[in-house]
């Protein structure tokens, strides 16, 4: 059979996507350094060691005594100093304070801190007046935030400053985290010759994987191996064969139904038919996606495709993969759109804000390969088949280039 007469039905973009986050790999945990683990996805939960706070901890420079010392007399005798990092000091004396830092544990006969601005000092002496302080004001009592044992950081939770802070804190200077997912990136195309080249006027310059690469390394995956391919269907066979234990397979062209599109024919050998082939979309409306270990995604061959479809269904699959559910922003539409249905059309935008609202100016291409014309763009916004007309100021869903 004609394997280009028999392309699948077209499904829609929401279809696809199910599809697709459904079937994402199951990551394999590894244990990384902890300056080296920003951006990546914890793999389990990190548990407070001891209650936190520590100690009760004061959290003003001043004085610290027994409120009942104040019943006889208004003023206190400076018994010494008991800065930050100091072991509690020994017994406080019966009308005596100390003078206390930030940061210090409370000395554990001691149930009242007065900051320096609310005292007057007379040589050896504080004065304090009555009524002006409260009992257990300025003490950050231990365990008040979380008890040991505790969970602090859940898993799944990408790591950043604020974890990295909660990690040292409790001491786990290696954290278990989820393996990036491995990618092999396939170009194709007789046209295409390396960036470094002089092309001949019928040949193009490489884009798509210098695209692809910017765009997994932000997804946090690994690519593993790139390589550009002729079109050819036994050599796509070949090539592909030594990278099955990926994680993900992408291909960028040779996917239409072109004389010379093989990566269909090809794929099939390996891994069988795909899950589907066609969305209703435009750019990118020849998509195929095979289900499996590896999942493949055939991206179109054509660069604003490419960035597209990649945005659009293999970036959500690469964050899933990795536990994450990024959503897109729903922005208002800065002027009129209007095209014929069918096909939900994908269209990139500027986005400025006003006030609260987040407004999306349409910017459209010439065509799918006019890539060089999206620089001006911030993202892309994607419109239902289902309308053939959306007004200014009406709420669209956004995707962010970055």
């Amino acid at each position: 059979m004609d394997w280009k007469r028999a392309m699948n039905p077209l499904i829609t973009p929401e279809a696809a996507e199910e599809i697709t986050l459904s079937t994402t790999p199951k990551l394999a945990v590894e244990s990384i350094p902890l300056e080296q683990a920003r951006g990546r996805v914890l793999a389990t939960a990190l548990l407070a060691d001891r209650p936190l706070p520590p100690y009760d901890r004061v959290m003003m420079d001043g004085i610290s005594f027994r409120e009942a010392d104040l019943t006889k007399a208004h003023k206190l005798e400076i018994g010494g100093d008991h800065p930050a990092g100091a072991p509690a000091p020994r017994e406080t004396p019966i009308g005596h304070c100390w003078e206390i830092m930030t940061g210090a544990c409370l000395p554990p006969d001691c149930d009242t801190v007065i900051p320096y601005e609310q005292l007057t000092r007379q040589d050896r002496h504080f004065s304090v007046s009555p009524g002006s302080f409260v009992p257990g004001r300025f003490i950050h009592r231990r365990g008040s935030d979380h008890a040991a044992g505790e969970t602090l950081v859940p898993p799944e939770t990408v790591i950043d400053s604020r974890v990295a802070a909660v990690a040292a804190t409790i001491g786990a200077t290696t954290l278990p985290v989820l393996r990036k997912p491995r990618v092999a990136l396939f170009t194709t195309g007789d046209e295409v010759v390396d960036s470094t080249s002089r092309p001949a006027d019928h040949e193009v310059r490489q884009s798509n994987a210098a695209a692809l690469h910017c765009a997994l390394s932000a997804a946090g995956a690994l690519l593993t191996h790139y390589q550009h391919l002729p079109d050819n269907p036994d050599a796509t066979v070949s090539a592909v064969e030594e990278y099955r234990d990926c994680d993900l397979i992408i291909f960028c062209g040779g996917i239409s139904k072109g004389k010379y599109d093989f990566v269909r024919p090809a794929l099939e050998r390996l891994f069988g038919s795909p899950a589907f082939h066609g969305v209703a979309q435009r750019p990118g409306k020849p998509l195929a996606y095979w289900e499996g270990a590896p999942a493949v995604f055939a991206l179109p061959g054509n660069p604003m495709s490419v960035q597209i479809t990649f945005h659009r269904f293999v970036l959500p699959f690469l964050k899933a993969a990795q536990k994450q559910t990024p959503l897109p922003q729903m922005v208002s539409l800065g002027s009129k759109i209007t095209f014929e249905p069918l096909l939900a059309y994908s269209i990139p935008v500027r986005t400025r804000r006003r006030e609260a609202l987040v407004t999306a100016q349409p910017l459209p291409l010439s065509n799918s390969g006019d890539f060089a014309s999206s620089i001006q763009s911030d993202g892309f916004v994607e419109l239902p088949a289902e309308y053939t007309s959306f007004p200014e100021g009406v709420l669209v869903p956004f995707r962010a280039w970055t």
